[in-house]
């Protein structure tokens, strides 16, 4: 990337030129007085870093050492320009090697001037040698107090670096993973439990033959090779968390759901300046269906999988729409807005009566309004109207919810739901909307403007929703309970809450702006995850099997006895020396039924006058006898 000199205004000279460091990815930047000049990729250690060239104030007149809020901040003074001419360095060396003279190559790759006389040249270089000796000397000390040594790279996990680059270290709370061939280790665990059950129960073995590592792979989960975590506590109390899924091959089957590359948040517009909660996020539904369906083609076989696409095809065809061609339509964003009235309550028609905050409503979804237009002009409970570009649905009649007048509109191919036209059209018609809020604005700029999918919650939005507790005195005991540990865990907080998902080429990365940190999830999925689950079944089953055997094998032996008992009064009141099961077990007989517990089968059960003793087969091959 490189901006000419036709391209820019004259700069002034003596112009502060500030190099930063920071993780986020090259994009190309602007030339003008003032501005941010360039962006250009270097490679800064494990951290994969950004150089990032800014003139600040030209009458600034010290130089500064320190370290910005992404990383190394470094200030040169450049007394050479006439004109600029910005070329970009494909990948400079990185600064932390050779400081001393990556300054200077730093400087000669990023900066050229039109028709600049040579000589020109020597207070550049100058004042590049003793600010970069200075600065060699003031990062020498302070990085041998801040710096982390890592373990030899013969030693290093072979991901750490790819996803270190995406977090912040040094902060409340930070965390690294590789679960790279974690997901076969899973599915080998997973094999023993299903092979532990269908010992345990015969009749579920067929059912219990997949495969889990081709399944998993089918799923996408063999994508992410690792992932990392952090959160950084800043200077108001709120945290700024970040959680990355390296996933360097793509993503393919679930996690193909989550859509393509990042893009604009378009629809922002849609919401009130005022609105208090914003949701906007890219869906793949035909994606995610496909994995599915691949995965019921390996359990199953192909002609289950070709079943599953002919039952989904027939459903709600009566009714215009098929479910297939729903979950088909669904690729695209979709879009909440919520908007909290600020004093207002209504009453929910319960049996006990309770209130909420007042509240208008929008959905938008793409893709749906195509597969589902035919079918809601086909029922009777609406009105149908159009009214410009947008076809309206609205209910026929009153709800007993006050305000409440539902209404589904449908523009092309999307689908919108409202919870009243007037609010439908405000969001459609309005000319400053939520993108227009500097609290939004701030918020966004905090996490990035382009990304996968965001949602945003204002600070009244946990305001409203704490009263609760206080909007509804006559609550029964039990509901008063439940809101208060409710209204207990929602924070009190002056600033927006704001979480963004972005699709990389390597992962995916989250962002947010919250309450608080990542410890307290890391803490809950440390127990509630499937690897820990799938190990606890796989020490449970077993032990289950043994009791579950040996109540068995107790149970067999009481109808031995139980038949044995039976038998011996037969041949006594009959003057007979056998007995057969048809003798002693049915209807009329001395045992009305005797049900089998492991797949044993007393129908062959015959006892002697002479027997020491009988037996009986289970269905896995066990001898269950007992002594006459």
């Amino acid at each position: 990337m490189a901006v000419g000199c036709d391209e820019v205004e004259p700069v002034e000279t003596s112009a502060l030129v500030r190099i930063v460091t920071s993780g986020h990815h090259a994009v190309d930047g602007e030339c003008g007085h003032g501005e941010r000049a360039l962006f250009t990729s270097c490679v800064d250690d494990a951290r994969g870093s950004l150089l990032v060239i800014e003139r600040m104030n030209p009458d600034a007149e010290n130089v500064e050492t320190g370290w910005g809020e992404h990383g190394f901040t470094r200030i040169l003074y450049a007394d050479i320009f006439d004109r600029c001419n910005y070329v970009a360095a494909e990948e400079i060396p990185s600064l932390h090697l050779d400081r001393l003279s990556n300054a200077c190559v730093d400087a000669w790759l990023t900066f050229g001037c039109s028709g600049m006389h040579p000589l020109k040249m020597v207070p550049l270089i100058a004042v590049l040698l003793v600010v970069g000796l200075k600065q060699s000397q003031v990062l020498t000390a302070a990085e041998s107090k801040d710096s982390v040594a890592l373990v030899p790279t013969n030693e290093r996990s072979a991901h750490f670096a790819a996803v270190n680059r995406q977090l912040e270290l040094g902060g409340k709370f930070y965390g690294y993973v590789d679960v790279d061939g974690d997901v076969l280790k899973l599915a080998a665990s997973l094999r023993q439990v299903a092979d532990s059950i269908a010992k345990a129960e015969p009749a579920a073995a067929p059912f219990l033959k997949p495969d889990f590592a081709k399944i998993f792979d089918d799923l996408g989960l063999s994508d992410i090779k690792a992932a990392g975590l952090s959160s950084v506590q800043e200077a108001g109390g709120s945290f700024r968390n970040r959680v990355f899924f390296y996933t360097p091959g793509g993503r393919h089957g679930l996690l193909a759901g989550l859509g393509g590359s990042a893009a604009p948040y378009i629809y922002t517009k849609l919401a009130p300046a005022d609105a208090d909660f914003y949701s906007e996020a890219e869906i793949d539904l035909p994606a995610v269906y496909s994995a599915i369906r691949a995965v019921v083609s390996r359990v199953g076989g192909e002609t289950v999988a070709n079943l599953m696409d002919t039952q989904l095809k027939a459903a709600g065809t009566q009714g215009g729409a098929s479910a297939f061609d729903v979950i088909q339509s669904l690729k695209g964003r979709g879009v909440s807005v919520l908007r909290f009235d600020p004093e207002k309550n209504i009453a929910l028609p319960t049996p006990q009566p309770f209130n909420i905050p007042a509240f208008s409503l929008l959905i938008r979804v793409d893709g749906l309004g195509g597969a589902l237009e035919k079918a809601l002009a086909a029922v009777p409970m609406f009105d149908v109207s159009q009214d410009g570009a947008l076809k309206l649905f609205a209910f026929k009649g009153e709800l007993p919810i006050e305000g409440l007048k539902p209404v589904i509109a449908i523009e092309g191919k999307a689908l919108y739901l409202a919870t009243s036209i007037a609010f439908l059209k405000e969001c459609r018609n309005q000319k400053s909307g939520l993108d227009q809020n500097p609290a939004y604005q701030r918020a966004l700029a905090q996490v990035g403007r382009d990304g996968n999918g965001v949602a945003y919650v204002s600070p009244r939005f946990f305001a409203r929703v704490r009263q609760l507790d206080a909007i509804n005195p006559n609550a029964a005991p039990e509901a008063k309970r439940v809101l208060g540990m409710v209204v207990a865990q929602l924070p009190e907080v002056n600033y927006p809450i704001i979480a963004e998902r972005i699709n990389l080429p390597d992962g995916i990365l989250v962002k947010s702006q919250s309450y608080r940190s990542l410890k307290q999830d890391v803490a809950m999925l440390a127990v509630y995850n499937p690897v820990t689950v799938g190990f606890l079944a796989a020490m449970a089953i077993p032990a289950f099997q043994k009791v579950r055997s040996s109540s068995q094998e107790k149970t067999i032996q009481n109808n031995l006895r139980q038949f044995s008992a039976a038998a011996q009064q037969y041949m006594l009141e009959n003057a007979k020396n056998v007995a057969k099961y048809d003798d002693i077990v049915g209807p009329d007989k001395a045992i009305r039924e005797l049900s089998p517990v492991a797949g044993e089968d007393y129908k062959s059960l015959v006892v002697h006058t002479d027997d020491e003793s009988i037996s009986v087969h289970t269905a896995d091959g066990k001898v269950i006898s007992i002594r006459l």
